[in-house]
């Protein structure tokens, strides 16, 4: 069995890599109309220019967050709380996507489908509380 202590920061950095390049694509996304799960489930909430006004602004908290985890990984913490904040707003938004796609308006028909799309979601939420701010 490997070393955990020797492999833990390569898997830190791969991570980190990881949920920041998947933030930064999900924030162009939403600035090009589209977007990833969160985005989706934020604009669902609400209809016309409310949701894609709540569409560009997530976009841009996506955008400015992935790109300040991708550059932590190369230098220090130089972004202090803006950084931190700009997480803490995508794991709440996360969190209530979850909730309301998953749980509320899942599609229960084919259980094994919701059950591996709502732990995949879980996952990503879990790789977002981990990672660096």
């Amino acid at each position: 069995m490997a070393k955990h202590a020797a492999s833990s920061p390569i898997f830190w950095i791969i991570l980190n890599l990881a949920v920041g390049v998947m933030l930064a694509v999900g924030g162009i996304w939403a600035l090009q109309g589209g977007g990833d799960f969160a985005c989706k489930a934020l604009k669902g909430l609400s209809n016309g220019d409310t949701a894609k006004i709540l569409g560009i602004a997530f976009g841009v908290v996506e955008l400015l967050s992935g790109i300040f985890i991708i550059l932590q990984c190369f230098v220090a913490d130089k972004f202090g709380r803006l950084g931190y904040a700009l997480k803490v707003i995508i794991c709440v938004i996360w969190a209530i996507a979850i909730v309301v796609a998953d749980i509320l308006n899942g599609d229960f028909g084919n259980f094994l489908s919701w059950i591996y799309t709502f732990a995949s979601h879980l996952i990503v939420l879990a790789a977002l509380l981990v990672t660096r701010s």
